[in-house]
């Protein structure tokens, strides 16, 4: 599954706005992860339902099978393989809270094919089926999963029974031994026609530390980018930027992106060759060359790493400074109000913090995670091969 390291280390298309379907996230303490209230909302053909936020990643509440059986599972677009534990699983899979009874499902159908998937850290394994899947009400028929056997049990620790996978349907490959393309749940909700474009956006934003009271504070919607509102109800400031999917080969089947340059206060990194960097609901961090991060962090007295080999600064250094990103001629800054962590589940104490910064592993340039989307609306086109991006608004 997810690492814990991974989890702790351009105008807006009106095309999009037809078919749907919403559903906004709600923050909740990791020490109160509990289901949200059923209610929904519906806008035209947009349907809401609560989520979590767990300061480490979001997560969406599923359900399988006729009659429905729910799973919490962890929002992903660095993989393309969904997949829940199977009862039998229970000390091979950490015990998780839910657990899936293929029995008890009329609908259930399978051909056994395999399935493994490595992530940094970790791993599942078991095979394939097909199944109905709803979320809020809104039911996709015969929808590609996985049946989990055996996996590292590290979700169950943050509440998730599984992932929920939402990575380009090509990746798919290298998690079966016969190499098929497997259909994601988005594909599949365009294929049945329940919506007009094979797109899906996502907003996130901090939890507020004030009243750390369970509220709205992000949301997906599949079918298109966020539609238009009045002011009260705007997820965006601004126009959507978006930059191609990679070609560079080793990155092509994945949500990923050309760099051409990063900015760290007066100095800058330009990349002739660009450098390509992964854009990943389910990493935590934000993950940079290392010469990227050791200008980041120079001149900040009282820089330190833990054992893991995570930063931790004074939370309120005058000398951190901006981070910019430039691709396909846009250019995105993370402040260090943004990549210092300063309450919350990952804070260390009040006048040391951990950022969301780290040095990027040797198999990937970089690596966009939760730490960075946070602070921008993500727009996923799988019909256009590109990722957009543009500044949230502040949902209260």
């Amino acid at each position: 599954m997810k690492s814990i390291i991974f989890l702790i280390s351009t105008a807006i298309a009106a095309a999009y706005a037809s078919k749907l379907v919403s559903i906004p996230f709600t923050a909740v303490g990791r020490k109160s992860l509990k289901a949200a209230a059923s209610g929904r909302k519906k806008l035209g053909t947009i349907v809401s339902v609560p989520l979590e936020n767990i300061d480490l990643a979001y997560l969406i509440d599923i359900s399988i099978g006729t009659p429905p059986q729910l799973f919490t599972l962890l929002l992903d677009t660095g993989s393309s393989s969904t997949w829940v534990p199977i009862q039998a699983c229970g000390r091979y899979c950490g015990y998780p809270k839910h657990s899936l009874v293929p029995s008890n499902s009329s609908t259930f159908n399978t051909d056994k094919m395999l399935f493994s998937i490595r992530y940094g850290e970790g791993f599942s394994r078991g095979y394939y089926a097909k199944d109905t899947m709803t979320i809020n009400g809104v039911s996709v028929p015969q929808v590609n999963f996985a049946v989990s056997d055996y996996n590292d049990g590290d979700l169950t620790i943050n509440g998730a029974d599984g992932i929920f996978a939402l990575g380009p349907d090509k990746l798919s490959v290298y998690n079966n031994p016969e190499q098929k393309v497997i259909p994601t749940f988005v594909t599949t909700m365009f294929e049945e026609g329940i919506i007009d474009n094979n797109v899906f956006s996502v907003y996130f934003q901090p939890i507020d530390r004030v009243s750390e009271q369970n509220r709205i504070n992000g949301e997906i919607v599949f079918g298109g980018v966020f539609p238009s509102g009045s002011v009260e109800d705007r997820h965006i400031v601004g126009d959507i930027s978006y930059a191609p999917t990679t070609e560079k080969e080793e990155f092509k089947d994945y949500w990923a992106i050309d760099i051409d340059s990063i900015s760290v206060g007066d100095y800058t990194a330009t990349y002739e060759k660009k450098i390509a960097a992964m854009v990943d609901t389910g990493s935590t961090l934000v993950f940079l060359p290392r010469e990227i991060i050791s200008h980041v962090f120079d001149g900040v007295e009282g820089l330190r790493r833990d054992f893991s080999g995570q930063y931790i600064v004074p939370c309120h250094s005058p000398n951190l400074p901006n981070i910019s990103i430039t691709m396909n001629n846009v250019t995105l800054t993370i402040t260090p109000e943004n990549y210092v962590i300063t309450s919350g589940l990952l804070s260390y104490s009040s006048e040391s913090c951990y950022t969301y910064l780290q040095d990027s592993p040797s198999f990937v340039d970089a690596i966009l995670g939760y730490g960075f989307l946070q602070q921008y609306v993500s727009v996923y086109d799988n019909e256009n091969k590109r990722i957009g991006f543009a500044e949230r608004a502040t949902i209260q």
